[in-house]
């Protein structure tokens, strides 16, 4: 089994909650809860990795290495 690593993004759009991540163009995830977001772009993310290794085509790789919540007082 291999181990894949990516950062994901979750946003939220009146009720609704949306995930994505950079190394995954045009997959997404949807939810009423961030939970569900985040299950549903984690399912789009291992389908996506499935069509990859299916088709002989490179698996994404994680580009951003780090990335951090900040404040700023002004």
């Amino acid at each position: 089994m291999d181990l894949y690593t990516y950062p994901i993004t979750v946003e939220r759009e009146g009720r609704k909650y949306y995930a994505y991540s950079e190394d995954f163009p045009g997959v997404y995830g949807l939810g009423k809860s961030i939970e569900e977001a985040k299950a549903s772009i984690l399912e789009g993310m291992r389908i996506y990795i499935r069509q990859c290794r299916a088709h002989r085509q490179p698996v994404p790789r994680a580009r951003t290495i780090y990335s951090e919540t900040v404040s700023l007082a002004m």
